[in-house]
């Protein structure tokens, strides 16, 4: 691959990835696969993720809009594409032939069907049931009659969000059980196909009834819950990189940066990097957080800004212009990974993950080289 702008990128790596897949589908049982792209597959690239994944056998994909099913379409992606969310009935109408839609609501489910037999169509459809998220579903028997009865949808599965699959406390456990209780109750008896196992749901609920599991920020590495173990073999496939763009020295006493949060307790080197809160470098993370540079952490000294963050190198003299930073790293545990930058600043990782930014570039590497790269702007 030529060179590209080296500012601040990400670095995705395909064969973790589908190292990863291989492992899901050793924990799955056998079970299909539908990999979770929605938000650009978590930030790491909706497209170039699920080619890697056509080309190790994935042909089921969730997305959570009418966009997003769109881009991957639009790219030559194989296989159904499921949208989660909601979708505007004359939009659903005109792309009944291309993607499987969500009935969570009676009153939808009705007006769609209407749409649907006016229209010649039959529409593709999974049916949520809410079993305990309260947020999307249907949550009665007698609502999931009344659609299966409806004419124009094609009902292909049932499936239900858990709340608290990723948690291992006694009480969160119990709680999955009774959503899985339920869903397999009400659609067992009608022989619908079902899925409900997310990412903790495949990882700690292996023993769950279903056809296929949805595979989410498990598939990239990821914790669901940043209390718990993920499964050996499991290993993240991103990076934040940027580079160093300046060397100063300051004396004792001197200030850094906006609201002067940080002093020099003695004359300090700093090294600028180009990354900032708009490239998805948590500002939270100001003066507390270090970045890595040849192997070696550098500390943050004051705040993060929306271009650029200053870091100490004092102690690390070998640092020299061009030189490579790798801002969160590819790592499940230890103080650069993106679980230990989202838990210093009260969040997850899949907030981290989402938010980095489209003027960073994607970098994509198979068999230890780059091999494209994407940009958004």
């Amino acid at each position: 691959m030529k060179n590209f702008y080296k500012r601040a990128w990400s670095e995705v790596d395909l064969d973790v990835l589908k190292g990863n897949i291989a492992r899901l589908r050793e924990l799955s049982g056998g079970k299909d696969i539908i990999a979770i792209v929605k938000a650009n597959a978590y930030g790491h690239g909706d497209v170039q993720c699920a080619k890697a994944l056509n080309s190790c056998g994935v042909r089921h994909f969730a997305v959570s809009n009418l966009w997003e099913a769109q881009q991957l379409s639009q790219n030559g992606i194989e296989g159904d594409i499921l949208i989660f969310g909601y979708c505007d009935i004359p939009l659903a109408i005109e792309n009944a032939a291309r993607y499987i839609f969500t009935i969570g609501d009676l009153s939808y489910a009705e007006e769609l069907s209407k749409a649907a037999q006016e229209n010649g169509v039959k529409i593709p459809v999974h049916i949520k049931i809410d079993t305990g998220m309260s947020r999307v579903g249907i949550t009665s028997e007698e609502e999931l009659d009344r659609v299966l009865s409806l004419g124009g949808l094609d009902c292909r599965a049932a499936y239900t969000h858990f709340a608290v699959s990723d948690s291992l406390l006694e009480s969160d456990v119990e709680f999955t059980k009774k959503q899985q209780t339920k869903l397999i109750e009400m659609c067992g008896k009608r022989g619908l196909a079902t899925h409900s196992q997310n990412s903790g749901g495949i990882i700690y609920h292996g023993e769950f009834e279903g056809d296929f599991v949805r595979a989410g920020i498990i598939m990239y590495g990821q914790k669901p819950d940043e209390r718990f173990p993920v499964p050996d073999g499991i290993k993240p496939i991103f990076r934040l990189m940027s580079v160093v763009s300046q060397i100063k020295t300051i004396r004792a006493g001197e200030t850094v940066s906006y609201g002067r949060t940080f002093t020099a307790a003695r004359d300090t080197t700093l090294a600028l990097i180009p990354c900032g809160y708009a490239d998805g470098f948590n500002r939270r993370l100001s003066n507390n957080w270090s970045v890595l540079i040849n192997g070696k952490p550098a500390p943050i000294c004051g705040r993060i800004c929306m271009d650029q963050t200053l870091v100490d190198i004092t102690d690390l003299p070998d640092v020299k212009l061009g030189d490579a930073v790798v801002v969160y790293s590819n790592e499940t545990e230890g103080g650069s990974s993106v679980t230990e930058a989202a838990k210093r600043v009260g969040t997850i990782n899949y907030e981290l993950l989402c938010a980095i930014g489209t003027r960073v570039p994607r970098i994509f590497i198979e068999n230890g080289k780059a091999i494209e790269m994407h940009r958004y702007i």
